[in-house]
């Protein structure tokens, strides 16, 4: 038998052998994960023996951990916006600098206000429940191409309690009938078949820099990374028929890379928004635009 404070020693040293990040914290939250606790209850309980099955699957995770598959995979969840959110292979990880969207949302509308949500690429449905929970009023809908991610939006909704307003549906980046047609099944909730507000973090990472990634990152669904030349397929092909489910006066709000702030400004303005804002993350690079829709 072995008790938490020497498994946490001996595996730190192992997964520092293998120049995992925070080794002695990642060792910690597998643990946790494991004996089904806190990250807490590890810190208070060190001298506790764990069982010989424990011992085999923490091992089993620590191994995968050095072969760099994400944290957040292993243990199943991520934190984003003070929330737990269930995430796996089929969805992107929910990062930091992508709370920035809802921190400007909270900046431009009234937390009190019955604003229609929409969520392109939503994934995990973090960037979506997260602004629902914030707007008792507001009602979403979260769109996604592969139904693997759905499920797990639909999952965290329900998780939250957020599935009476919000509704998740298959659907590319081209606003097609099958979209508007959902606009139409759910018309109590979008009264006026189009978005007061859209939000997305779409793929940014241009195709020639996919390679060169983190071995973690590789984890990750290409799909919602590779955002083809520049990195700006995405926002080209979404930009050309947005304004077509926008309300008058409505907002779009998107994550970029702060290298294309730009590239990102002229398709905006191609595309006749007027009214084109950047805001900083806390690395205080361009990480969100904020455009308004003017007629």
């Amino acid at each position: 038998m072995i008790n938490i404070k020497q498994l946490i020693i001996e595996k730190t040293k192992v997964l520092e052998k293998y120049s995992v990040n925070s080794a002695k914290l990642e060792a910690r939250i597998l643990l946790a994960k494991v004996l089904k606790k806190d990250l807490n209850w590890t810190f208070l309980n060190l001298e506790k023996n764990i069982s010989k099955k424990n011992f085999f699957i923490f091992n089993q995770l620590i191994k995968e951990k050095i072969k760099k598959k994400p944290t957040a995979y292993l243990v199943g969840f991520k934190e984003f916006w003070g929330l737990n959110f269930k995430v796996n292979r089929h969805t992107l990880i929910p990062r930091p600098e992508t709370e920035l969207i809802i921190s400007v949302v909270k900046k431009k509308y009234n937390t009190n206000s019955s604003i229609s949500v929409l969520d392109l690429g939503t994934g995990s449905g973090c960037i979506l429940l997260s602004i629902l929970k914030e707007f008792p009023k507001a009602v979403g809908i979260g769109t996604d191409k592969k139904i693997n991610s759905i499920k797990v939006a639909k999952f965290n909704s329900k998780k939250l309690s957020l599935n009476k307003k919000s509704f998740f549906c298959i659907q590319d980046w081209n606003l097609s009938k099958s979209f508007k047609k959902l606009l139409t099944l759910n018309k109590n909730n979008f009264k006026k078949n189009k978005f007061d507000l859209i939000v997305s973090n779409p793929p940014y990472i241009a195709k020639s820099e996919i390679n060169n990634l983190m071995k973690e990152v590789k984890y990750e669904p290409k799909i919602a990374l590779n955002g083809g030349h520049k990195g700006i397929q995405a926002y080209k092909k979404i930009f050309f028929h947005i304004r077509s489910i926008l309300s008058k006066n409505g907002s779009i709000i998107f994550e970029i890379d702060p290298r294309r702030v730009l590239d990102i400004e002229k398709i905006l303005q191609k595309e006749g928004f007027k009214k084109i804002v950047f805001f900083n993350d806390l690395s205080n690079k361009r990480r969100v635009v904020f455009a308004k829709n003017n007629y």
